[in-house]
Parts: C-alpha cells; structure tokens; sequence
C-alpha cells in the first residue's frame, strides 16, 4: 500500500505579510478604478498587480470574462460552465443562496479575497520549485505540446510517469482518483475554474496544489 500523506495545516493558513500584500493590491485597484467596490471584473488587475504568473491565473480571468459575457442569461445558467462560474462567486463574492436560489452580486468579498489569493501568492513565490519538478513530470511521461507550464497530463500520462519514475507502488484507481481530484482541494471545493476541461487532467496549477497540501511551501 503506498504511503498516506497528511495534509500540511500550515498550507492554508494566511500569513500576515500575503494578507497585507493581498489589501494593498485591494486598495491599489480601487484607487485606480475610482469605484467604492471592488468587483469581479477587476480581479484580472488585482492579480497582475500582485504579480501571479499567468498559468495560475488563466482560468480564473477566463471564466470571469465567460460570467460577464454571458450576462448571466437563463441558458448559461443551464451550462456546465456556469456550475464553475459559480464556485468562483462562492469563493470570491458576497453572493448567496436564499431559499434555494443563488443571489448572483459580483461585489467581492474583501475577507474571501485574501483567502482566495493566498495560495495564489504561494504559488507565484514558489513558482520556479514548481515549473522545475512539473517539468519533470511532463518530460517522464513522454512529451509536451509548447511549453511545460501549458502541459496537461492524462491517466496514460501518469501511467508513463508511474513507470518511468518506477512508481510501481502506485496503483492505477489511485491515479484515477487523483485525476478525478485534480480541480478540487481535499475539502471538494474547486479552486481550478477551467472552463473547457472536457476530459479528466492535472495541469500545472493542480500540481502545485498537491505540492502545497504536502508542506512544500511551509
């Protein structure tokens, strides 16, 4: 049986100079926009001002783009897409579920934002341990599509990597259960908002989540 692993418990908690960094970048942009709000569509500033490298950031700018361009019409409500673009608004926005119906407001959450950017900002301060041993990963299972950082990997993926990395005491469902995993922390809430993910993949950011979780950034 392969190894169990605890979850670090320092991994999410905030420590004080990201939440510092995190209202500064919150008072920087609402100075900058002139409004008493900070909206959803003011996240893609927010995080190219606390400097995110772009792979961890790509799917949330996408899908708040997808939110606004949709206008939150009856038909994308019904979408799959619309579950992710829900999460996000969970995770980030004052919005509610009343009596079984979702209250949408795009006004964020100052509380949420700094948990949100939290793992955000230990990606980008890690981010080089991370694209060196995702690169790794990427080349033991036999190839790349451009860059490393742009790289998703499958379950025959991870079976080469398996091999290759002689990880025999790995079992094959415990692959699948990782790929089944790879967008949601252990808690089940996502914190990968792709939106064009039609097949089970980890990507970079996943990656970095599972370094996270196992104390690589304590």
């Amino acid at each position: 049986m392969p190894p169990r692993f605890r979850k670090s418990p320092a991994y999410l908690l905030v420590p004080a100079h990201v939440e510092t960094e995190v209202l500064d970048a919150y008072a920087d942009v609402l100075t900058a926009a002139n409004e008493p709000d900070l909206v959803l569509q003011n996240m893609p500033d927010l995080l190219r001002r606390l400097d995110i490298p772009a792979c961890f950031t790509r799917d949330i700018c996408q899908c708040v783009e997808w939110f606004y361009a949709t206008q939150q019409t009856t038909l994308a409500r019904a979408s799959l897409k619309w579950a992710v673009a829900e999460q996000l608004l969970q995770h980030l926005t004052i919005s509610l579920t009343i009596r079984g119906r979702f209250d949408v407001s795009d006004i964020v959450d100052i509380d949420k934002l700094v948990k949100f950017c939290n793992r955000l900002v230990k990606f980008r301060d890690n981010h080089l341990r991370i694209l060196q041993n995702w690169a790794l990963f990427v080349d033991a299972s036999g190839g790349t599509d451009g860059t490393s950082a742009d790289h998703c990997l499958t379950l025959p993926d991870l079976v080469k990597i398996k091999s290759s990395l002689q990880l025999d005491d790995i079992g094959d469902s415990i692959l699948i259960d990782m790929l089944g995993c790879s967008r949601s922390s252990v808690d089940g809430d996502l914190f990968n908002y792709k939106l064009s993910a039609a097949t089970l993949e980890v990507g970079i950011k996943d990656f970095a989540e599972v370094l996270g979780l196992l104390g690589e950034y304590d």
